[in-house]
């Protein structure tokens, strides 16, 4: 413009290359994307026995909005361009890129008040939903998620402090004067861009983080599991018994072991029920029948575990999983004969830890007998357990895995009516709410997401939420990472965005640094500074554009993680630890990439600075 070019052909030059500069890399990353995906797709089919079943698609809608994703940034960035370009005042065109940033002085309080707003935050964003309820007995209002902002201050702060102030040296105070004042008297951009990349680098994390721990407590999980297979059998429907498992089992080379069965009956339980009125107001009633009641007899829970128990007429037992974050039901007072309407007062006993009998309450053998009376089959069910032994198997592992599939569509086949239920639809309280003249809440809900049929086998809803759902050892362990596939993808592409955003930031702000500041390193020379003293300071203001956002977004969201792991059930189970060390070897790698990267985005800045990297 100052040398007299038109608007109109430097907008035509400028488009064009933006044009390029976005369309190139995001049509090759939108052609790339479905080999990647297809990828990573393989190497999780490794894991899975029954690959045959894993059939990954691709729809054009996702291309769609791809190209809608695209032409969306083009059109911002024509924006920009043309407010740019449309400057009356050509020396603010020229000069733009001469224009300094000088960041206002850092008070040594700023470190103190960035922990504080981060530390605020996290627990205020996280925990507000308890503080409303507690305090004010309403559900927590939409506003106050925006607890959460006050953590990008708090981290603001922060990065000023280390960049500005840091720790310095009482001997050497002017050590590093220079890259000191240069991040003061035009980093203000460098900071707001390791804001980004610290933010970024934290959700890159956060994405990482949820496959190690879910992994590791499913290990645990299953692991921990008594017997290889469990399985509620309803009496009232055609399930097979231990003859036809045992002959099902010898057609894949394996013998049952183990065996072990008791009955169980339904009832229903008493409860305060807990809902939000249109105020947001929590409301609490009390209901004499709330929710299902699975019951076995003492001598029941003795055949299954072995274990003696000594309980009196009117008591009842829990039965919890030890990695559970809630634990027994201890309100229970009354439980109920949804047939005959019997009732029986109970006072809560204690708790043992089964992983496989969890949720169940333990009667007194006299009170189970004298509650059960009148029932009729549908109320009632044999909870079966057993191991599987392949050593006679050529194929191990994979054997019982088919087994299993086979006696799961056994299971699924002989299902109907309310043998489909979903885990969260209690028929004592629908029971108790048709006799009453009530609507049951779930009837309000579509039939679909409560009752399941069985073209919704295969499904990932049915398989988790399913009432009756078995419990297979090699089938959990095996079908976990097919039925969280979809999950672990997602959650995966996360990852490699954020992380890569922060990589390209922290890439083009160090590019940005060495090209704003090549006079004064030019200048450096004619005052006599060496290649050694020029080559510290480029690494000491490249090495915080890295190095602060890695430690601060990965201290962040490993303290956050422990905090909502510990608020869960006030400990860290051995299954959250493990995960969390996995997650810390997670952390090490993608640290080791950014000192990767950094050190070759060093070397670039000192060879277009003309500094020796000998030592690099």
């Amino acid at each position: 413009m100052a040398l007299g070019a038109g608007k109109r052909s430097l907008a035509g030059q400028l488009f064009r290359e933006l044009f390029t500069a976005m369309a190139v890399p995001a049509l090759s990353g939108i052609v790339l994307g479905p080999l990647f995906t297809l990828g990573i797709w393989q190497i999780f089919r490794l894991f899975l026995p029954d690959k045959e079943g894993t059939v990954l698609s691709f729809t054009p809608f996702s291309l769609i909005i791809c190209a809608g994703f695209l032409g969306a940034s083009l059109l911002l960035c024509f924006l920009f361009a043309i407010r740019f370009i449309s400057r009356t005042n050509i020396l603010d065109v020229v000069n733009e890129q001469r224009k300094s940033e000088p960041i206002r002085d850092v008070r040594s309080w700023y470190l103190p008040a960035g922990i504080f707003l981060i530390v605020f935050g996290a627990a205020a964003g996280y925990g507000h939903p308890w503080f409303f309820k507690a305090v004010f007995g309403i559900f927590s209002p939409v506003w106050a998620n925006l607890l959460y902002l006050s953590i990008l201050p708090g981290i603001y702060l922060i990065i000023l402090f280390l960049v500005i102030l840091g720790k310095r040296s009482r001997k050497h105070p002017y050590r590093k004067i220079i890259p000191r004042s240069m991040m003061k008297f035009q980093g203000r951009q460098t900071v707001n861009n390791m804001l980004i990349m610290t933010l970024l680098t934290a959700r890159a994390c956060f994405a990482m983080f949820y496959i190690p721990l879910l992994a590791s407590g499913n290990f645990f999980a299953t692991n921990a599991w008594e017997k290889d297979f469990s399985m509620r059998l309803r009496a009232d429907q055609d399930m097979p018994d231990r003859e036809e498992i045992e002959q099902l089992a010898e057609e894949y080379r394996l013998t049952v072991e183990n065996w072990a069965e008791a009955p169980m009956i339904v009832l229903g339980e008493d409860g305060t029920g807990e809902d939000i009125d249109e105020n947001g107001k929590y409301v609490y009633q009390y209901h004499e029948v709330i929710s299902d009641c699975i019951a076995i007899s003492a001598s029941g829970y003795e055949a299954l575990t072995g274990e003696h128990l000594d309980l009196s007429p009117g008591t009842y037992d829990e039965c919890i999983s030890q990695d559970s974050a809630y634990g027994p039901d201890t309100g229970t007072t009354l439980i109920t004969n949804m047939v005959t309407g019997a009732a029986l007062d109970v006072t809560y006993g204690t708790f043992h830890y089964s992983h496989t009998l969890s949720g169940f309450t333990v009667l007194n053998d006299e009170d189970f007998a004298r509650i059960s009376e009148g029932l009729d089959d549908s109320w009632k069910e044999t909870f079966v357990q057993f191991d599987a032994d392949d050593a006679d198997s050529p194929y191990g592992p994979e054997d019982e895995y088919r087994f299993s599939q086979a006696l799961r569509e056994r299971l699924v086949a002989a299902s109907s009516g309310a043998g489909m239920d979903s885990s969260y639809y209690s028929r004592a309280a629908k029971t108790y709410c048709d006799v009453h003249g009530e609507i049951y809440w779930a009837d309000n809900e579509p039939a679909s997401s409560v009752h399941f049929s069985r073209e919704d086998a295969d499904s990932f809803q049915f398989w988790s939420l399913w009432k009756y759902k078995p419990y297979f050892r090699v089938m959990e362990q095996n079908n976990f990472f097919m039925n969280m596939a979809i999950l672990f993808l997602t959650f995966l592409f996360m990852a490699v965005i954020c992380y890569t955003a922060a990589l390209i930031i922290s890439y083009t702000r160090s590019i940005t640094v060495a090209l704003s500041n090549r006079q004064v390193y030019e200048d450096l020379i004619h005052l006599g500074a060496g290649n050694e003293f020029r080559f510290r300071s480029v690494r000491q203001q490249l090495s915080k554009i890295y190095s602060l956002p890695t430690i601060l977004g990965m201290t962040a969201i490993t303290l956050f993680f422990l905090m909502i792991l510990f608020a869960n059930d006030g400990r860290i189970s051995l299954s959250e630890g493990v995960g969390m060390g996995v997650c810390m070897v997670i952390m090490l790698i993608l640290g080791a990439i950014i000192f990767l990267f950094y050190r070759r985005t060093l070397k670039t800045v000192c060879r277009m600075l003309d500094i020796r990297t000998s030592r690099v």
